[in-house]
């Protein structure tokens, strides 16, 4: 028990170190959800390394933000809730996986804004880079808060572990393809290595 609360507090430690270092961010980022998931961790700690994995995310998510030069999401939220009616320019809007991170989901949805586009195709990775799902989307998009969005739930039965990206590409005619990407975390799904 002792060892474990002492490894814990090494990779807190080192998590609170270098935050600053985007490639090692990562890393720790995926030695806190391994923590997380192992069967050897006392479920007491269980809550703080969830409040750790948490807190990077938020500070990931700010600071991509910050780079991009766009603004936070409450900003937007706040600018979409004055919409009165959906854009159907063709446009990247919102994209992001919800619930995130995937805490016990097997199948989160991926949301992507793209007003009114002809097609949309979808690419999950896993970590490792290999493919594991792809999508093509040609039915209507939904109106949600404003803005047309395509959703696609992941439907792999063999859900991956960890960090996972995907990739979008919108099409319609006359237009150049939008593209974008993102990242899924799978946590505690029930997939066995």
């Amino acid at each position: 028990m002792k060892k474990i609360a002492s490894i814990a507090a090494i990779f807190f430690l080192l998590f609170m170190g270098s935050i600053g270092i985007s490639d090692a961010a990562d890393k720790r980022t995926d030695k806190l959800y391994e923590l997380y998931n192992s069967t050897s961790t006392p479920a007491s700690q269980k809550p703080r390394l969830k409040h750790f994995i948490d807190r990077r995310e938020r500070i990931e998510k700010i600071r991509d933000a910050k780079r991009a030069g766009k603004p936070t999401s409450k900003a937007i939220e706040a600018s979409s809730a004055g919409a009165s009616a959906a854009d159907s320019a063709f446009k990247l809007g919102k994209v992001y996986a919800y619930p995130y991170p995937a805490v016990g989901v097997k199948h989160p949805v991926i949301h992507i804004e793209a007003g009114l586009a002809d097609k949309v195709e979808i690419k999950i990775y896993d970590n490792t880079g290999k493919l594991v799902e792809e999508a093509l989307l040609t039915d209507p998009p939904k109106i949600i808060k404003g803005g047309y969005a395509y959703e696609h739930k992941f439907a792999s039965e063999n859900t991956p572990y960890g960090t996972c990206s995907f990739t979008a590409r919108a099409f319609k005619s006359g237009f150049d393809p939008i593209e974008t990407s993102g990242k899924i975390i799978f946590i505690n799904t029930g997939f066995q290595k």
